[in-house]
């Protein structure tokens, strides 16, 4: 089923990243890739974004957990037949992307975080490919329910 091949390719994608970004990129170090557009700049993120509830690893665990799972439940029921099948592809890259982010928090305390994009040169926030899966996946989502409901 491509809709858990879809969750794999994700979470792959996501770890190897993470990988990648910890062997390569300077620890606290900005690497411009398009001038003033697109920086790669390697952080330890122990909280979530912008660092928010850093030291509340149970609590960030807590809670990170209890959306993955309701998450991952959502598409699971969607895959057993029960539920909108067209909502499955983005679940499966949400639930991809988070189970990225909850394995790293829950094995090193922490995620890492590489991309950097500022936004009208304020301080924007440093992600890594599972935000940018969480955040895509949940627009996805969001843009097919919507489609549905206007083609209904």
């Amino acid at each position: 089923m491509k809709e858990i091949l879809t969750v794999f390719a994700v979470l792959g994608l996501d770890l190897g990243t993470k990988v990648w970004a910890g062997r390569t990129l300077p620890l606290h170090q900005k690497k411009e890739i398009v001038k003033n557009h697109l920086y790669l700049w390697h952080i330890k993120n122990n909280g979530m974004a912008y660092n928010r509830f850093a030291g509340k690893r149970k609590g960030i665990l807590l809670s990170t957990g209890l959306l993955l799972a309701f998450y991952a439940g959502l598409f699971l029921r969607i895959l057993l037949g029960y539920g909108e099948k067209f909502m499955a592809l983005p679940l499966a890259v949400i639930t991809g992307g988070g189970f990225g982010n909850f394995l790293e928090r829950l094995q090193k305390g922490r995620v890492t975080d590489f991309i950097y994009i500022p936004f009208r040169k304020r301080n924007a926030p440093i992600f890594n490919f599972a935000d940018v899966c969480i955040v895509g996946g949940g627009i996805w989502l969001v843009m097919k329910v919507i489609w549905k409901s206007v083609e209904s």
